[in-house]
C-alpha cells in the first residue's frame, strides 16, 4: 500500500480508504471483519487509476466485498479484467475463466465455489488447488433452489510454496470473484439450445470461418458472440441479428485464439456451447523468409489484375504448392491442365487454406505471360529475382516440379507431387508427422 494512503473504520460496516492525490496502486480486499492494517491485501491491477478516495462497504462475506470493489474499479476503467467470467453453462455444469496471474514465476490456482446463499454457514469448497490454466469446468452440479453459484480464485507461486504445513489455500493472499451468481441451464433451456458448438476453420490471413447448425427454418436470424481465448475475457456480440449459418471474421490477430457461440434471436433460447479455441493464422516466418527477396512484397494473381501483398496472398494458408513449369516444356503442358482442374474443383473452404504459386522457367517474359494467362493461381513475376532464388531453395533440377510446403512453417513436406494424388488430407498427415 502506498505510504500516502490511509484508512479508518466507520460504524462497523464501512471502510473509507484515502489515497490523497496519488494513483491507486492496487485493489484492496478485506478478508476479515476486524479492521487492522495487516488485514488489507494489495492486488496489483497493472493500471494506475487516479483517485481521491474510494469507499468500500464491508459485508459478511469476502465475496460480496470484493465484488463491490470490482464494480467500483470497473466504473472508472472498464478495460480492467479483474473478474471471473462464465464461458458456458449446461444443466449440470459451469465453465469459468479468470485473469491470468502476472507473476513471472510458475503459478498454481486455487479455485473454490459455493451456493449463492447469503448465509454465514455457506462456506467455499475447493474444487482444485493444482490448476495451472486460467479456465476450469465444474461438473455434477445441482441447484434445485435456483440460487446459482459463486466462484473465487486465488494464485500462489508454485516455486515458493510454504513448507510449514499450511494448505495452499491459506497461502492465497487475495481472491478474485464475480458480481452476479452463475446459473445452471434448466432442462428446457438445455433441450432448446443449439446442441452443437459452432465449427471454426481457417479462412485466410488472420481470418476464420464460423459455421453452425440451423435452427427451425432458414428465416432464423442469429446473435453471434466471440471471445478471445484469454483468461477473464468476456463474451462480446459481433453480430446481433445475422441471417445465415456461416460467417467469416477477419483481423483476428491474437495468438491465444478465439471462441464463438450463437443463438437464434427469434426466441428466448440461450447460446450454443462454445467452439474450441482457434488461432487465425497470419503469414508464417518461414514463408516470409522464403519470399524475402520479392522487390515489392507482392505476388501476381493474374496477368490483368493488380498484384496482391504477400501477407494477403499466403497468410493463413495451411498448404502452399510451388509449381515450377514452363510453356516450352511438353511434360509441363500435359500436367498443367490436371492441376488446373483440381484447383478449380476445390470448395471455397479449402481454397481459403491451400494455394498454388507459379515459378516460371520460361526463357522470356512473353512466354511467361502466355503460359500464366491460362492459370487460376498466384505467380512470382517473371522480372523478380526471387523467382530463381525460390527455385534454388526447393532444388529444382527438372520440370514440372510441384513442391508441397507446410504453410505454417515453410518446410517442404513433399519434394515433388507430380504424378501423385492431389490429396490434402495426405499432405496434412505428412505435416503432422514432421
Amino acid at each position: 500500500m502506498s505510504n500516502n494512503s490511509s484508512f479508518r473504520k466507520h460504524d462497523g460496516n464501512q471502510i473509507v480508504i484515502f489515497f490523497g492525490n496519488v494513483p491507486l496502486p492496487g485493489l484492496f480486499t478485506r478478508p476479515k471483519n476486524n479492521v487492522e492494517r495487516e488485514d488489507f491485501v494489495e492486488y496489483p491491477i497493472l493500471t494506475r487509476i487516479p483517485l481521491t478516495f474510494l469507499v468500500c462497504h464491508v459485508v459478511a462475506t469476502t465475496t460480496k466485498h470484493i465484488a463491490f470493489t470490482l464494480q467500483s474499479i470497473r466504473s472508472i476503467n472498464p478495460s480492467i479484467k479483474m473478474s471471473i467470467v462464465l464461458i458456458d453453462a449446461t444443466s449440470n455444469s459451469l465453465t469459468v475463466s479468470w485473469p491470468e496471474s502476472q507473476r513471472e514465476s510458475s503459478v498454481r490456482y486455487v479455485l473454490q465455489y459455493r451456493k449463492a446463499i447469503d448465509s454465514d454457514n455457506e462456506v467455499f469448497e475447493t474444487l482444485s488447488d493444482k490448476l495451472t490454466s486460467s479456465q476450469a469446468r465444474k461438473r455434477n452440479l445441482v441447484d434445485p433452489e435456483g440460487t446459482g453459484f459463486l466462484f473465487r480464485v486465488g494464485s500462489v507461486d508454485a516455486n515458493s510454496l510454504s513448507e510449514n504445513g499450511d494448505s495452499i489455500e491459506k497461502q492465497v493472499k487475495f481472491w478474485i470473484t464475480h458480481l452476479d451468481p452463475f446459473h445452471l441451464l434448466s432442462e428446457e433451456q438445455q433441450v432448446n439450445r443449439i446442441q452443437n458448438a459452432p465449427k471454426v476453420l481457417l479462412a485466410g490471413n488472420h481470418r476464420l470461418l464460423v459455421s453452425w447448425d440451423g435452427y427451425n427454418g432458414s428465416e432464423t436470424k442469429y446473435e453471434i458472440q466471440m471471445r478471445e481465448n484469454n483468461g477473464g475475457e468476456e463474451w462480446k456480440t459481433i453480430a446481433p441479428s445475422f441471417a445465415g449459418t456461416n460467417v467469416k471474421k477477419k483481423n483476428l490477430t491474437s495468438d491465444q485464439g478465439y471462441q464463438f457461440r450463437v443463438r437464434p434471436t427469434t426466441s428466448e433460447t440461450v447460446f450454443s456451447p462454445p467452439s474450441d479455441p482457434m488461432v487465425a493464422l497470419g503469414l508464417s516466418d518461414g514463408i516470409k523468409r522464403l519470399f524475402r527477396s520479392l522487390d515489392n512484397g507482392t505476388l501476381l494473381r493474374s496477368t490483368k489484375e493488380p498484384p496482391i501483398p504477400l501477407a494477403e496472398a499466403l497468410g493463413g494458408k495451411e498448404i502452399i504448392l510451388l509449381y515450377a513449369s514452363a510453356h516450352w516444356c511438353g511434360p509441363c503442358r500435359q500436367f498443367t491442365p490436371s492441376l488446373i482442374q483440381w484447383y478449380n474443383s476445390l470448395p471455397s473452404s479449402v481454397r481459403d487454406v491451400v494455394e498454388v504459386v507459379f515459378l516460371s522457367a520460361d526463357h522470356n517474359e512473353s512466354g511467361f505471360r502466355d503460359y500464366y494467362g491460362s492459370m487460376p493461381w498466384l505467380a512470382v513475376d517473371f522480372d523478380e529475382d526471387a523467382r530463381e532464388e525460390i527455385m534454388g531453395v526447393i532444388r529444382v533440377s527438372g520440370i514440372p516440379r510441384l513442391a508441397v510446403l507446410d504453410g505454417r512453417t515453410g518446410r517442404i513436406i513433399e519434394d515433388n507431387a507430380v504424378g501423385k494424388p492431389f490429396d490434402i488430407n495426405r499432405w496434412r498427415s505428412l505435416i503432422a508427422k514432421k
